[in-house]
């Protein structure tokens, strides 16, 4: 069971979460992509090109950049590892999220026509991930807030935006996504390194701070 919790723990990398929220809206089929289902906001029929582009940033800097400078700091023993386990080793990682999560918000804006099919739910979940990072860099002077909890908080919050714009969805979609947060959640505890009011408040910021991403540019447009 300690081995499942850890490789639960890798697959499920907070860094991770903004690239599976994003790839699941643009490549799994819903059920109203031709029909009801506003295709303003339809991130699936997007042109091959654009969702390789969106990937490509979310993945470089949600995930990669991040990684790197984490791995940076392990070998220079800022770190004892790359889960930062100390919540007194998450401060300068987290920082160094925030701004390239500023970065991503920054070059979306900049470069991506607000237009394009899905793109508030693009700029959404790129503010939302950023909210939460902040708030949880925040709270990690004084408290270990579960960052795993967060990162599921983050995927299934989008996925609940998203598909909330459907009148028929994908159901299945949306169980499996609490289904594994609570799985997740549960090898962390099984690991002792959270207790259960870290990961619901970690889960809770995630998942609160992209119905408020997603909804800042649905209410300013």
């Amino acid at each position: 069971m300690k081995a499942v919790s850890k490789i639960l723990s890798w697959i499920f990398l907070p860094l991770l979460a903004p690239v599976y929220a994003i790839a699941i809206a643009m490549y799994i089929e819903n059920w109203e992509d031709l029909h009801s289902f506003s295709q303003d906001n339809n991130l699936y029929i997007l042109d091959v090109r654009a969702k390789e582009v969106f990937l490509y940033l979310f993945t470089s800097f949600s995930f990669l950049a991040p990684a790197l400078t984490v791995l940076f700091l392990q070998t220079r023993g800022s770190v004892s590892s790359v889960m930062m386990e100390k919540r007194t080793e998450r401060i300068i990682p987290s920082i160094m999220v925030v701004l390239f999560g500023i970065s991503l918000l920054a070059i979306l804006l900049y470069k991506v026509p607000g237009w394009l099919p899905g793109a508030r739910f693009v700029f959404g979940l790129s503010l939302g991930s950023l909210i939460a990072v902040i708030v949880c860099t925040v709270l990690t002077f004084r408290w270990k807030v579960s960052l795993h909890a967060t990162g599921m908080g983050i995927l299934t919050g989008f996925l609940f935006t998203y598909y909330s714009e459907m009148l028929i969805f994908p159901m299945w979609i949306l169980v499996l996504a609490f289904i594994t947060s609570g799985i997740v959640m549960s090898a962390r505890m099984y690991l002792k390194l959270h207790s259960l009011p870290q990961l619901l408040a970690g889960f809770a910021i995630g998942f609160i701070s992209l119905v408020l991403g997603i909804g800042f540019f649905f209410w300013s447009s």
